[in-house]
């Protein structure tokens, strides 16, 4: 078959688009008066330009008349279908009409699409091509096509109606369905950027209060001397042309570089003075084991030395410590964990006696031998031991030995927490330890000792600890409301002073009635309280305790109670905390906006109450000036 024939053969479906077999039948004919005034202003349009030399046709191009004979059944049924030049009038108005329609709604989508584009090109190009047998009935869409500006001609403005040119620059405004005038445009990027620059202000802000949160103090004025000590802690690095600023002053420097861990090898120099005592740095991720050597080597007269994440601290470093530190008495190391088990004994051996006050936290490499050395080198000396988290620590028998080695001690801050294993440390124990140094003990933590149970407290806590100030019972779940209660009506014989501190995290046995047995026992001394996660506290407790007995509503319940033998509620006296400051009641549910109102205003000392996990803790709650709450989901710290 020749290549004539496989042309016709295929018919319309050989061709795409307005080169169809149908439209360039029409076109040529002119059955309609459309293509007749289209191709008039395609004269007049040709009249006006050059002449251009035609596109070659292809030999084998098929005639009007072979193109029609050779159409397929559907062409042939179309193309019997188009009405003569009377109906075609009346079809091409129906079809402007309804394109009219369209009009409002798609002219502005229309306008961004063609002037978006440089060369002015409109977007809808193939999609008018595909449907080019469709629009080449109506001129509606010339129509306009016309009415599009390009860039380079003349526009009004929507913004104030000025006539201004169209430029590559000009800006479109989606909302306003037209082009902005320079002018214009330049007002509207001044309002963005004072609303850009309002939003970062914003952002600031809260981050300020975030901050302020964190550190639990207000966002206030600062005074001139923290201004100063901030600007120092900027151009730490220049510190030294201003001489000695006293060492008040650089030990709140070393604590501002360590929280923002800029305390490395080249600062830590500028803290080290020949005559210094007491030296603290609570950070020493930075800095390495040669500038830790630098302690020893600059500041030979310390007598107390804290080194918290001193994870470079190396066995050298120790050891250069015991020859060069005579007069070191205080030590207090966090995450030594590069010193091993036999470094330890050494040390002990050689500067053990010496320590009075010995710390160690966070290190898998302190052993059992390790103890046993400190104890013997040094246990008659202490006055403070503290040991948390010492995974090395695995054996019973060598905790069993800290009573024996402390008979002669004058022992007043003891801290065994978290132990490696819980049931190393039991009710026993504790209650020998407290037998031997209980008098002159005022502080003991036993933080996550939950093996223990109200055995010590009864047993040892009460009858040994007259002058206890400080405790911390944190994650004893083992502890059991009616113990607690029965060990603290009897500890009001035993220490009449009261505690200054207790921290009950999450000793999720105690409810109500411990809490008052406290609160009436130590609540006029009391500074510092912790009973986050205590669930089984009830909010009548809470609103009866800070609500004073004169109010109406205890009277009220009072009387109820007089009247009724079994009493409908059971009834608690108010209690004054006058010297609270700080109080943890996270997780806590009975707390809400009301029990926080009451707490603020029974409490007139209390800067910071956390509420972590109330979350019936709103930002409407009404809260005294100068009370910090922390915790609310209400709060933005963000």
């Amino acid at each position: 078959m020749s290549r004539r024939s496989r042309q016709r053969g295929n018919g319309v479906n050989g061709i795409r688009g307005p080169n169809s077999a149908l439209t360039e039948f029409l076109r040529n004919e002119g059955i309609t008066d459309a293509f007749r005034q289209r191709r008039l202003r395609d004269a007049n349009r040709q009249d006006e330009q050059p002449q251009q030399q035609p596109p070659p046709q292809p030999e084998d191009e098929t005639t009007p008349e072979e193109t029609l004979e050779t159409a397929t059944p559907e062409v042939r049924t179309e193309t019997s279908l188009i009405p003569d030049d009377d109906d075609d009038e009346e079809i091409t108005q129906m079809r402007r009409a309804a394109k009219r329609k369209l009009r409002a709604a798609r002219r502005g989508g229309r306008r961004l699409r063609s002037r978006g584009s440089p060369n002015g090109d409109s977007s809808d190009s193939s999609s008018d091509s595909d449907g080019s047998d469709f629009n080449n009935f109506s001129d509606d869409e010339d129509e306009l096509n016309n009415d599009i500006k390009k860039f380079g001609e003349d526009d009004e403005c929507v913004e104030c109606g000025e006539t201004f040119e169209l430029s590559v620059s000009s800006r479109f405004v989606k909302e306003m369905a037209g082009y902005l005038c320079n002018k214009c445009n330049q007002l509207l990027k001044a309002k963005e950027r004072k609303l850009r620059a309002n939003q970062l202000n914003a952002r600031k802000k809260r981050k300020k209060v975030a901050q302020a949160l964190l550190n639990k103090s207000d966002v206030r004025i600062p005074k001139l001397q923290d201004v100063c000590i901030k600007k120092i802690t900027e151009n730490i690095e220049d510190v030294d042309v201003l001489g000695d600023i006293g060492q008040v002053n650089m030990n709140r420097i070393s604590m501002i570089l360590s929280k923002n861990r800029s305390l490395n090898n080249k600062t830590i120099s500028l803290f080290l003075t020949p005559d210094l005592k007491h030296l603290e740095f609570w950070d020493c991720s930075n800095v390495d084991s040669d500038s830790l050597n630098k302690i020893a080597s600059f500041c030979p007269n310390l007598e107390s030395l804290t080194l918290f994440m001193c994870g470079q601290l190396h066995n050298d470093n120790l050891q250069y410590f015991a020859t060069n530190l005579q007069n070191l008495k205080d030590l207090a190391l966090n995450g030594p964990f590069l010193i091993s088990d036999v470094m330890w004994q050494d040390y002990f051996e050689e500067a053990g006696s010496r320590l009075s006050k010995f710390e160690i936290r966070n290190t898998h490499r302190f052993g059992n031998d390790s103890l046993i050395s400190l104890l013997e080198n040094t246990g008659k000396n202490l006055t403070s031991l503290k040991l948390s988290r010492l995974d090395g620590l695995d054996s019973a028998e060598v905790y069993g030995l800290i009573p024996h080695y402390l008979l002669d001690s004058k022992l007043t801050h003891l801290e065994i927490s978290y132990p490696q294993n819980e049931e190393l440390i039991t009710d026993d124990l504790i209650i020998t330890i407290l037998s031997i140094t209980g008098d002159t003990l005022v502080l003991l933590n036993l933080d996550g000792c939950s093996f223990l149970t109200e055995k010590f407290l009864l047993e040892g806590l009460v009858k040994f600890c007259p002058n206890l100030t400080h405790l911390s019972l944190q994650h004893l779940d083992q502890i059991t409301n009616e113990g607690f209660v029965e060990a603290f009506k009897e500890y009001g014989k035993t220490n009449q002073g009261g505690l200054i501190e207790v921290y009950l995290t999450k000793c999720v046995e105690l409810g109500d009635e411990a809490i008052y047995q406290l609160l009436k026992h130590s609540g006029h001394t009391l500074v510092e309280l912790s009973i986050n996660s205590i669930h089984l506290i009830t909010k009548d407790f809470l609103s009866q305790v800070f609500t004073e007995d004169q109010h109406q509503f205890k009277k009220k319940l009072q009387e109820q109670n007089e009247d009724d033998e079994n009493g409908v509620k059971k009834y608690y006296d108010h209690v004054t905390l006058p010297l609270l400051t700080y109080f943890d009641v996270g997780f806590v549910r009975a707390v809400d906006n009301e029990v926080l109102e009451l707490i603020g205003e029974s409490c007139p000392q209390l800067k910071v109450i956390e509420v972590y996990g109330d979350n019936r803790c709103t930002s409407r709650a009404r809260v005294r000036n100068g009370l910090m709450v922390i915790g609310r989901q209400s709060d933005e710290i963000s």
